[in-house]
């Protein structure tokens, strides 16, 4: 049988889907996976809880020309962070060739791809505020963000030395220093 005979919300079944799963968890399923506009990604960073959602605004025909929103978890925190079209590079060019850090979603949807992620990972729906320790995002290595005072500050892993800027920009340029 073709899709258009079993209908629209049955022919999701018989698209080919990119799952990948490298750390050992149950491979993520959903309907909305197709491998282009919403796909997973394999990583191999210890830190995340799970694998990559990598996601795209569904306009246009050409995929590869759409900057890329990817979610991940980290604990319990659902994280995400945008890239460009593959078609231009894997990094924004302000940013030498490194990839974007983390920032923590401060709603994460209750329903959708996106939530369905969030579940299967271990994320939260809602991370309680803790105004002596607010994680606002992760920086190269997973080391945590904390946004302070008015001032951001994350302790570089490779080397323990702790860093901080007012803003998260100036923070990254003295991490990458």
């Amino acid at each position: 049988m073709a899709p258009t005979e079993i209908g629209h919300d049955f022919a999701w079944r018989l698209m080919p889907v990119q799952i990948k799963s490298t750390k050992g968890n149950k491979m993520f399923e959903h309907k909305n996976l197709d491998g282009t506009w919403n796909r997973v990604v394999s990583t191999s960073d210890a830190y995340l809880s799970g694998d990559i959602l990598e996601t795209r605004d569904m306009v246009g025909t050409e995929p590869e020309r759409i900057a890329r929103m990817q979610f991940a978890v980290i604990g319990q925190r659902l994280v995400e962070r945008c890239l460009p079209p593959e078609a231009l590079s894997e990094t924004w060019a302000q940013d030498a060739g490194k990839l974007p850090w983390w920032d923590s979603v401060k709603n994460p949807p209750h329903m959708g791809i996106i939530a369905d992620f969030n579940s299967h990972n271990g994320g939260l729906h809602r991370i309680p505020f803790d105004a002596n320790h607010n994680v606002v995002g992760f920086a190269s290595d997973g080391e945590e963000i904390v946004l302070g005072k008015g001032v951001y500050t994350v302790t570089r892993k490779s080397d323990g030395k702790e860093l901080s800027a007012a803003s998260q920009s100036e923070l990254r340029a003295l991490y990458f220093a």
